[in-house]
């Protein structure tokens, strides 16, 4: 092997799956076409026309196909979203980006804007672990200061607090839900300890409380006004924002569309430092 082989190699693991076609494994078809699409799959095809992907198109390993042809190897560092062209196995490759259509890349995921990198789900939801509150305190006091479990929290004996879900309709028939945490009377704050384990606890009248959740995506979202509506065991209470001008109550209003969704990942992914 060559000593420019011996400096090249696929980053991929060899038993990643590759896409090629019956006349490149089973008819020695020399590969004139490399793609590294931006979701990270390989494709190596030859010159013939594929008119029937099912009986043509063959899945193998990263592996065999350099079994099949080493001199692939010279473009194993090609980017994703680039592909490969030659004549034939002898002449030099040439590389090109690939010029995607909008809904192509709407089917692989999204790029993002601050990375650059194709994801390939966009989340449909967030959640933070525990108040706002919690997360000011130094660490080595929040054992003896805060009593935290999934659902509920209590500070300093005198704050309470019960994890929920906002949830924002969106175009496309989704939901997207932000997992908050809102503060609630101590009174309030028994009254659902003591029928959280009920069956008819929705029928709980809904409660007042103030959002304990800072949402990056938005101007200042604590201390707004919210209610709790309990729900069923075992979804957690609902969480809908008290009228007002604030943007996530005129979100959950009237909902939402994916280019919001996209950028809250954009936002959430990547956050200003």
């Amino acid at each position: 092997m060559s000593l420019f082989f011996k400096k090249k190699k696929f980053s991929d693991p060899l038993d990643k799956k590759a896409f090629t076609t019956v006349y490149v494994m089973d008819d020695n078809s020399p590969i004139t076409l490399v793609t590294h699409e931006l979701d990270g799959d390989w494709q190596f095809m030859g010159d013939e026309p594929i008119t029937d992907h099912m009986k043509i198109g063959k899945v193998v390993s990263l592996g065999e196909i350099i079994k099949k042809d080493k001199s692939i190897l010279k473009v194993a560092d090609l980017p994703k979203g680039y592909k490969a062209t030659r004549k034939d196995k002898g002449h030099r490759w040439e590389t090109f980006k690939i010029e995607y259509s909008d809904e192509e890349i709407a089917e692989m995921g999204y790029i993002c804007s601050q990375c650059g990198e194709l994801h390939k789900e966009i989340p449909m939801a967030y959640a933070s672990d525990a108040p706002y509150e919690y997360f000011q305190m130094p660490l080595d006091e929040r054992t003896a200061r805060c009593s935290l479990n999934e659902e509920t929290c209590i500070i300093d004996n005198i704050d309470f607090y019960i994890r929920g879900q906002l949830n924002i309709r969106v175009d496309n028939g989704e939901r997207f839900c932000w997992g908050v945490w809102v503060k609630i009377t101590e009174d309030d704050y028994i009254r659902i300890t003591e029928m959280w384990e009920e069956e008819n606890r929705f029928l709980l009248e809904a409660i007042p409380g103030k959002l304990a959740t800072l949402l990056i995506c938005y101007a200042n979202t604590l201390d707004l006004d919210v209610k709790i509506q309990i729900q069923r065991i075992p979804i957690r209470p609902e969480v809908e924002v008290a009228y007002s001008r604030h943007p996530i109550f005129l979100e959950q209003e009237s909902g939402i569309d994916m280019t919001r969704v996209t950028d809250f990942a954009r936002q959430i992914l990547h956050p200003i430092k």
